[in-house]
C-alpha cells in the first residue's frame, strides 16, 4: 500500500497515459463527487439505489468541448447546459499552427512567469494561452501563427549571445537559463511523442529522440561515405543540408 501511495505521489504524466493511475484517480474523483452530493457511505443500501446519483448513473460524456451526453439506459443523446459549459465556451479555440512547446527549463518557473517573459517581447496580447505539460514543459498558444517562427528564431539568436553582458537583462534569460531549454512547433511535438522511446518528462523524451535521430543520421552518412569511398566521392551538400535539418529538428 505504501509503495502505491509513493508511486502515485511521485507520478508525473508527461505526455503519457497510465491506465492503473487513471483507474485510481477515477475512484478518487467518484468518492469526492459522492461526498459533494452528500451520499451517505455508512448506509447499507447500494450506491446505485441512491436517489442523488440517479441523475448521473449510466451517462456517457462523449465530449468535453460539445457537452454531448448519451443516456445508456435509453440510448438518447442530450447536450449538457450548465455553468461548466458556460466556462468552457470562454476558453480560446485551439489552433495547432499557433502552438509551440517549450521544455527543459527550470522546474521553478511557472506558466505565469513564462507568459510574462513572452509578452514583454511580443506584446501583451501575443499569448492566447499557456499550460504546463509537466514541471519543465509548457504549451504556448500565440495569437498569431507567425509568432511561432518569430519566437523560435529569437530563441536561437539569444542562445548564440549567451556570453554577452546584455543577455542577463533579456526577458528570456530565466527561460533559457542552464542552456537546456528546447522549443519546437506542434508538429515536432507530435513526432517526438510518436517515437517508441518512452520517458516520463517530456524534456527527457525529446533528448532521447534527438540522440536517436543523430545516431541514425550519422550512421546513414557513414554508410554513404563507405559506399562512395572507391569512387572518391564525398557526401553531397544536399545530404549534409538534410542531415542538418534532421539534427536541428529539436533543440536538445
Amino acid at each position: 500500500m505504501l509503495s502505491s501511495i509513493s508511486r502515485s505521489s511521485n507520478w508525473n504524466s508527461g505526455a503519457k497515459h497510465e491506465a492503473g493511475y487513471d483507474a485510481f484517480m477515477t475512484g478518487c474523483i467518484f468518492a469526492q463527487s459522492c461526498n459533494h452530493l452528500g451520499i451517505d457511505f455508512t448506509s447499507h443500501s447500494m450506491l446505485t439505489k441512491q436517489d442523488k446519483l440517479q441523475h448521473y448513473i449510466n451517462h456517457l460524456y462523449l465530449s468535453w468541448s460539445s457537452g454531448d451526453i448519451v443516456d445508456l439506459k435509453t440510448g438518447q443523446t442530450r447536450t449538457e447546459s450548465s455553468a461548466l459549459n458556460s466556462y468552457k465556451t470562454q476558453q480560446p479555440k485551439i489552433l495547432f499552427p499557433n502552438i509551440v512547446i517549450i521544455w527543459g527549463f527550470s522546474s521553478k518557473l511557472k506558466a505565469r512567469e513564462i507568459k510574462e517573459s513572452l509578452t514583454k517581447v511580443f506584446g501583451l496580447t501575443s499569448v492566447t494561452s499557456i499550460f504546463h505539460l509537466d514541471k519543465t514543459a509548457v504549451f504556448v498558444q500565440f495569437s498569431k501563427t507567425e509568432l511561432v517562427s518569430d519566437f523560435l528564431k529569437l530563441k536561437s539568436e539569444m542562445e548564440k549571445k549567451k556570453n554577452d553582458a546584455i543577455y542577463v537583462l533579456h526577458p528570456f534569460s530565466d527561460l533559457l537559463e542552464g542552456g537546456l531549454t528546447g522549443a519546437a512547433c506542434y508538429e515536432v511535438y507530435k513526432e517526438i511523442c510518436e517515437s517508441p522511446v518512452s520517458k516520463v518528462l517530456f524534456a527527457d523524451q525529446a533528448e532521447a529522440v534527438c540522440v536517436n535521430s543523430e545516431a541514425k543520421v550519422l550512421g546513414s552518412m557513414a554508410h554513404k561515405t563507405d559506399s562512395f569511398a572507391d569512387s572518391e566521392s564525398a557526401i553531397d551538400s544536399k545530404t549534409a543540408e538534410t542531415s542538418g535539418e534532421i539534427l536541428g529538428l529539436v533543440s536538445c
